[in-house]
């Protein structure tokens, strides 16, 4: 599980919230505005990451949890076998 993805998202979101919260809103800053849906799209690329992470992290827990029970279920099998 790579956090690289995450990393880059989140710095993205830093840069943009920079200049956003720099704005003049006395004056027109296409690019403070542009900098906000960045912002945005930062966010909504963080929540899509997090959800693929968080699926595979329970796929891998699941599969480490049932070999756990596995272990038990032998040690059990060969307790019960004396």
């Amino acid at each position: 599980m790579s956090t690289n993805a995450l990393q880059s998202h989140v710095d993205r979101l830093e840069d943009a919230l920079v200049l956003w919260e720099s704005r003049d809103d006395t004056k027109p800053q296409p690019g403070v505005r542009q900098a906000a849906s960045v912002a945005v799209d930062s966010i909504d690329a963080l929540l899509r990451e997090l959800y693929r992470m968080r699926t595979e992290l329970t796929g891998q827990i699941r599969i480490s949890d049932d070999t756990s029970a596995e272990r038990v279920d032998a040690l059990l099998r060969e307790r019960s076998a004396r």
